[in-house]
């Protein structure tokens, strides 16, 4: 359990880190059609819930599992383990390459001097965060 609940801590916050890095120091100030106090109140929850949230989903499961409290059986760990870590790594993938796209057709001109200094390691933990869990993953599978 410790090991499980170790690697999925881990791979939780840099996830989350990762999604605050790249909007706070990217990605808020680029787009002039994106009104931070325009958007409702059910906007703002979606997506702290999509980005802060979601991310420590598998690692409640870890607590809550056969190696926890056993709360919840062992087969639903399982599989509730493998699919949120396929999820994650497919989810966090994806914006890694979404920001790698918009860096080869864009560069770093179509983007403010003071973002495009954090566009390169947020990328870059964005991707890492992606590959932590997909080899939990793979760990879990293989």
């Amino acid at each position: 359990m410790p090991t499980d609940l170790t690697l999925f801590l881990t791979a939780s916050m840099i996830s989350v880190l990762s999604n605050w890095a790249a909007w706070n120091f990217v990605w808020k100030n680029e787009s002039e059609s994106s009104n931070e106090e325009g958007k409702s109140i059910i906007d703002k929850v979606f997506w702290f819930g999509f980005s802060y949230l979601l991310p420590f989903l598998p690692t409640l499961f870890v607590l809550f599992g056969d190696d926890g409290s056993k709360a919840i059986g062992p087969s639903l760990t399982n599989w509730s383990l493998s699919i949120l870590s396929g999820l994650l790594g497919f989810l966090m993938g994806g914006l890694a390459m979404s920001s790698w796209a918009y860096y080869r057709k864009n560069g770093t001109s179509g983007l403010k001097t003071e973002s495009a200094k954090h566009f390169k390691w947020t990328t870059s933990l964005t991707t890492l965060a992606g590959l932590c869990w997909l080899f939990i993953l793979a760990s879990r599978l293989f």
